[in-house]
């Protein structure tokens, strides 16, 4: 596992460095020409893409997240200024139904209310999740206890493509 990643980012690296050479750069076009539209570095890429994936939205990550910050001593010589704290693209309800072609298959960071609605034979649970702007359906293979808070998921689409639905990937409920 983490062999795969380290590979990955000094492949990364290898090619940037690589880049700023002509002869690199030829290499580099010749290889891409061989393989076609699948760009060479695309399984890389995804390996990348799943860890990332992984410590944003695992269960592990979402603890290590809701940790208590590490007090640090403040340095007089830090010439660096202070940042506030970052905020995460959030979309919301609205956007993810009115253009649900953009968004299927897409990570979504949406603030709202999730409330528990059903249970299928398959183990998935079903919740109506709403922000001000609609309501959404969301699916979860894991239990989720209705509340206000930050939902983090994938927008699916139906496989007629007719219906959105939100697949639930961690659900962080709101202090208030």
């Amino acid at each position: 596992m983490v062999f795969k990643l380290i590979r990955a980012g000094r492949k990364l690296a290898d090619l940037k460095k690589g880049l700023e050479s002509s002869i690199e750069l030829e290499k580099y076009m010749e290889k891409r020409k061989n393989i076609g539209n699948r760009h060479p570095l695309h399984e890389d890429i995804e390996i990348l893409n799943k860890y990332i994936d992984y410590i944003r939205f695992s269960r592990p990550a979402s603890l290590a997240y809701d940790a208590p910050p590490l007090e640090k001593e403040e340095d007089e010589h830090d010439i660096l200024p202070k940042r506030g704290k970052t905020t995460l693209p959030i979309a919301y309800v609205q956007d993810v139904l009115l253009y649900p072609e953009r968004w299927s298959g897409h990570h979504v960071i949406i603030d709202g209310e999730l409330e528990h609605v059903n249970t299928n034979r398959k183990g998935e649970r079903w919740h109506r999740f709403k922000d001000h702007t609609g309501t959404v359906i969301a699916m979860s293979r894991h239990e989720i206890k209705g509340n206000k808070g930050t939902l983090f998921g994938v927008a699916r689409q139906t496989p007629a493509g007719k219906q959105l639905f939100l697949e639930i990937k961690n659900f962080h409920p709101s202090e208030s």
